[in-house]
């Protein structure tokens, strides 16, 4: 092991180094060694030094020791360790003795004197020739008590030493001899070697002379082969240049021999070509004039068809043009056009032509204020198209509509009321880079070839009535909160007759109309408030006046009726007036003067009730434990289709919700806020209930149940005929301790696991529930779409259960996935496998708090990369505690790779990196295509705040797209206060993205 990852420590007794591998400790970011490894090579061990210094244990910052005990890596440094064992001392000092014995030169025995033998206690002699050796050990005095024994033994060592002193002599003479033997055996190996290099010089002088006379010989044999080559070599060169003289003559009588017969063969053709020439000039006027006579009549024929069908366009354009249209739920003028070309991916290929359907503004004179100054023409609506569903169902049927509607863009139409201009001739493109022209032509000749339509089809037009059009909405594919109309508003032209026009015409008709009632109010003592007006109106007369006034704007939508205006005047004054465009007229008890003491004064709304003039007809109740008479009487004498109880049920009043239900059977929505024990009785109750109306001879009309608990959201939807049904849930479950499960959730899950179609599963979403809800799923299927899961409670069986519960869920289109710190390592594996199973189906990822930043790169360096999930939407980053050790996996994520299917909406970025560089590089790296919301981490130094933000507001106003979607900013640890340049980056931000909402979180 290096000394980087290793520290050298020793005994202060002994010189023997021990190497001991240090550990990286997280904590303090720095290699540390272990006390316990000290201990484990050092018995006994008590503290470190460092020189003179003592080695200090490490601390945390209330300078407590860090446990288990743990010093700091000193690099290139040998530590000493102190041990108290006083016999382990000793003898590593014997041994480090004994080491330095053998370095040490030996001393002269000769020279040894009795005193230097009793001053040392330790003696050792060694021999150059010989390894044998004679130690002796001395102890010093210990004790000045004990004098006599010394003199005794004194005398007792004195002859010991001269024994020895003999001994030693003894070996010194064999030294001596062993020395004589050794300078004998030299000399005879000197004599040897120069009696060698005698013969070497010898034999080398040899060598040489024989090597030149080899020498002298070769150069004089080489001197006569040249020679010889010379004379043989100009001979060669003479015969050569004799052949090539003959050679040459022969090729010169060959070219002219060729020449003269190349000369006649093209005389010969020359007088051919003229011929042929002669002859193709003839058959070419010839099919000239064929030619000219065919295309002449080609066009006449043409013409005389193009005619013809402009002719029955244009009667047909007229048709649709001048047909009035009494209100219709969808606009009445589209046509199609080529969607922009899409090349499937794995296939390499093109699909089938695919068509987009574009609704046309209705504008003309008819739809023009008195003072309105932009041109109202007829032009394609503003928005992207819609797709359709059965394309070549939708042409069977709308063909002929849609081959009028497109001769009348292609061309152009002009009547009294209305201007359509070319659709080709627009000065705005539909799309950029691309001939408008060629799209209309296009979608011509696709509708002429999947309708069979030919020049000599004289079949009348069909206009479309207000049936077909509210087909066509059932053909049209519509995203989540975009409606049918195509970004059009419906206006009324005249008395039961309407148009729907672009935002732009309608504003514009709008708030003309909507002055001239500002005007009615406020000459009536009324106010304006918004887009609401209240008005006291006292009077038949003036009634009249309000309704005809309302009756010209044609978006009105709701009509408050209170007291004194009565339901009565209200009733017949409506008969009266053609506003037809109220849609909606709330009632409210409340609202309702004397109610229970003169309920005929409102016979009139009751018999619109009754009549059908009021269809939809709400109302909501405080609870069913004490209701009102008035509730009670307003729900029995309106009849209301919804009904909404703002309060649980509770058993004891289950009777009366059964009456209800039994004595309302206009009741077709049922809303009732429940708590989470009762859910399943309720709806066995509503069931039971629906069985026995179905018993008798009525049939119920409820529809619709929802049942309504923060955690649980239930909707049950009936058959109409029959006692079918079907339930769709939505769980959401609350942060709570695992063992803290609510045995109602756990018993709805077991029951209705398979209604699911949200599922929200925190934190704390234990194994049980887990293992219930695949059972569930296992049994009857799954129908979860949104499934937001952070598994941290749950261990390998919870796990394994969510993963085969994702497996099962066909229709999930929103998979998101929260990992957060855990302590127990396998749990955290599990997570990861659960990542990489369904990477591929996810559509969020947030890591949230995670600490184990190495085992973070260890485990995600291959799977964390932008292209290995295809459907990632949103991507949530939160650790602040720990620093990511590189900024490439965090640069793949937020990147848009090439041919990626989905771009990120929501970025959130709370982390911290090793320096300002790699942010920059993660700030560029960001697609802001699609991004909607962003969450940005700043740091706490002023310069590199600012530095951060300017980074990204460079980014932001670099970006080549004209638009972009970011409207959410989300600043955390920005620095509170102002200055001129940050106002300023905030002014170019805001000035990039006008509607952009910035929400600072300053460190605290």
């Amino acid at each position: 092991m290096s000394a980087a990852t290793s520290q050298a420590f020793r005994a202060q007794s002994s010189s023997n180094i021990i190497l001991i591998p240090t550990r990286y400790d997280g904590r303090s970011k720095q290699h540390v060694i272990r006390w316990k490894d000290i201990q484990l090579r050092f018995k006994d061990a008590q503290f470190v030094m460092n020189g003179e210094n003592t080695v200090l244990f490490l601390t945390d910052d209330d300078l407590e020791d860090l446990i288990p005990l743990r010093i700091a890596h000193h690099p290139e440094v040998v530590l000493e360790v102190a041990i108290t064992d006083e016999n382990q001392v000793m003898r590593d000092a014997q041994q480090g003795d004994s080491r330095s014995m053998v370095q040490r030169d030996d001393r002269d025995v000769a020279s040894l004197k009795i005193g230097d033998v009793e001053n040392n206690q330790a003696l050792v002699v060694r021999s150059h020739g010989h390894t044998a050796a004679v130690a002796v050990q001395l102890l010093p005095d210990t004790s000045t008590s004990h004098c006599q024994q010394e003199t005794g033994d004194n005398v007792t060592l004195q002859e010991q030493l001269h024994e020895l002193q003999q001994q030693m002599a003894g070996v010194f003479g064999k030294m001596q001899q062993s020395e004589q033997q050794t300078q004998h055996a030299q000399q005879q190996m000197q004599d040897q070697i120069d009696k060698i290099l005698q013969t070497l010089q010898q034999t080398n002088r040899q060598l040489t002379e024989h090597t030149q006379r080899m020498t002298q010989q070769l150069d004089l044999h080489r001197q006569q082969l040249e020679e010889a080559l010379y004379t043989s070599q100009h001979q060669l060169q003479q015969q050569i240049e004799m052949v090539q003289q003959k050679t040459e003559q022969l090729e010169q009588d060959k070219r002219n021999s060729l020449q003269q017969m190349l000369d006649i063969q093209q005389h010969v053709e020359q007088r051919l070509g003229k011929v042929l020439n002669n002859t193709q000039e003839l058959d070419q006027k010839a099919q000239h004039t064929e030619q000219q006579h065919n295309q002449l009549l080609q066009q006449m024929q043409e013409t005389a068809s193009t005619s013809n069908q402009l002719a029955r366009a244009r009667s047909h354009i007229q048709a649709v043009l001048g047909q009035p249209f009494p209100r219709h739920p969808i606009p009445r003028l589209f046509i199609l056009l080529p969607a922009p070309t899409y090349v499937d991916d794995e296939q390499g290929e093109s699909h089938q032509p695919q068509f987009l359907l574009y609704f046309l503004c209705e504008c003309g004179s008819h739809t023009m204020g008195k003072n309105c100054t932009k041109p109202h023409e007829i032009h394609l609506a503003n928005h992207p198209g819609y797709e359709l569903y059965n394309q070549d169902e939708f042409i069977s049927k709308y063909g002929s509509h849609l081959l009028t509607m497109m001769y009348m863009v292609k061309y152009g139409v002009k009547t009294r009321e209305l201007v359509v201009p070319p659709l080709p001739g627009h000065k705005h493109a539909l799309r950029e880079g691309e001939n408008t022209g060629q799209l209309v032509d296009d979608t011509i000749s696709h509708l002429k070839t999947a309708t069979g339509y030919t020049a000599s089809d004289t079949t009348p037009y069909q206009s479309l009535d207000a049936t077909e059009l509210a087909e066509l909405k059932s053909h049209l594919r519509v995203k989540d909160g975009e409606g049918f109309s195509g970004g059009l508003s419906q206006m009324k032209v005249s008395k039961g007759h309407y148009t729907w026009i672009c935002r732009n015409h309608w504003c514009e008709s709008f708030e003309q109309d909507l002055q001239q009632l500002k005007c009615n109010v406020n000459d009536n003592g009324g106010v304006w408030n918004g887009n609401k007006a209240n008005i006291n109106v006292t009077s038949e007369a003036m009634t009249r006046l309000f309704y005809n006034a309302l009756s010209k704007l044609f978006r009105t939508e709701t009509v408050e009726n209170q007291q004194p205006w009565t339901a009565i005047d209200f009733g017949q004054d409506r008969q009266q007036s053609e506003s037809d465009s109220t849609t909606d007229i709330p009632s409210n008890p409340d609202d309702l003067e004397s109610l229970s003491l003169d309920f005929g004064r409102f016979t009139m709304a009751i018999k619109g009730i009754s009549r059908g003039e009021i269809k939809d007809v709400a109302t909501s109740i405080g609870s069913l434990s004490a209701p009102t008479l008035d509730d009670m009487e307003f729900i029995q004498q309106c009849r209301p289709t919804t009904l909404t109880i703002l309060k649980p049920l509770q058993v004891r009043h289950e009777s009366r919700l059964v009456s209800i239900l039994q004595s309302n059977l206009s009741i077709t929505s049922l809303r009732i806020e429940c708590d989470i024990e009762r859910l399943i009785s309720v709806i066995d109750l509503v069931k039971s209930t629906r069985e026995m109306i179905f018993q008798g001879e009525d049939k119920p009309a409820l529809r619709i149940l929802e049942l309504i608990h923060p955690e649980i959201k239930v909707k049950v939807s009936f058959e109409e005929r029959s006692q079918e049904f079907d339930v769709e849930s939505c769980v959401k479950l609350e942060n709570r301790p695992p063992m803290i499960v609510n045995p109602a959730v756990s018993t709805f899950i077991r029951q209705y696991g398979w209604s699911v179609t949200t599922l929200v599963a925190p934190r704390t979403f234990s194994d049980t529930l887990a293992k219930l809800l695949e059972e569930s799923i296992q049994e009857n299927g799954s129908g979860i779409t949104h499934l937001d899961m952070t598994p941290t409670s749950l261990t390998t069986p919870g796990l394994d259960a969510m993963n085969r519960v994702i497996d099962r869920s066909r229709e999930l289109t929103y998979l998101r996935l929260s990992l957060e710190n855990n302590d127990q390592h396998q749990q955290r594996q599990k997570a990861h496998d659960l990542l990489e199973r369904h990477k591929v189906r996810l559509t969020s990822l947030h890591l949230t708090d995670y600490y184990y930043i190495d085992e973070f790169h260890s485990l995600f360096s291959k799977t964390l990369r932008r292209d290995a999930f295809p459907a990632l939407e949103e991507f949530f980053v939160e650790s602040t505690n720990s620093v990511f050790d590189t900024s490439q996996t965090i640069k793949s994520m937020v990147s848009a790779p090439w041919q990626q299917r989905t771009s990120l909406k929501v970025l959130g970025m709370k982390f911290r990196l090793q320096n300002e560089r790699q942010w920059e590089e993660v700030i560029k790296a960001i697609d802001l295509s699609a991004l909607e919301e962003l969450h940005f981490y700043c740091p706490k130094s002023y310069d590199d705040n600012h530095r951060r933000f300017k980074t990204f507001v460079d980014r932001i106003s670099a970006s080549d797209s004209a638009l972009l979607p970011l409207r959410l900013l989300y600043l955390h640890g920005t620095i509170s206060g102002d200055s001129a340049y940050r106002s300023e980056l905030f002014g170019r931000l805001r000035g990039r993205i006008p509607d952009i909402k910035i929400t600072e979180f300053p460190h605290i």
